[in-house]
């Protein structure tokens, strides 16, 4: 069970430019894609830190919108994230 707490968005508008966003790519170990990732920082049963990422940036900023009460009560389609270990200032 992940227990979303942030989220955070790895494009190249919201890293401002390319040369970041491809260096967040190479430290996470994806692939670049044209619309960058969606990020929810979230914590395991145990406390370690897991990021789950998605390409489907949009998704993310409607949970971001809707309010931080909206991630106690998230539930996530496992099929549309990727989980790394880790948060991403542990990446580098």
């Amino acid at each position: 069970m992940l227990t979303p707490r942030e989220f955070a968005f790895a494009t190249p508008a919201d890293l401002g430019g390319t040369g970041p966003y491809r260096r967040f790519c190479r430290a996470a170990g994806l692939t670049i894609v044209p619309d960058g990732y969606g990020l929810l920082l979230a914590d395991d049963e145990h406390g370690n830190h897991k990021t789950l990422l998605t390409g489907d940036v949009e998704y993310v900023r409607a949970i971001a919108a809707a309010g931080p009460e909206t991630l106690a009560n998230l539930s996530l389609p496992a099929e549309k994230f990727l989980t790394r270990d880790g948060w991403p200032d542990d990446w580098t």
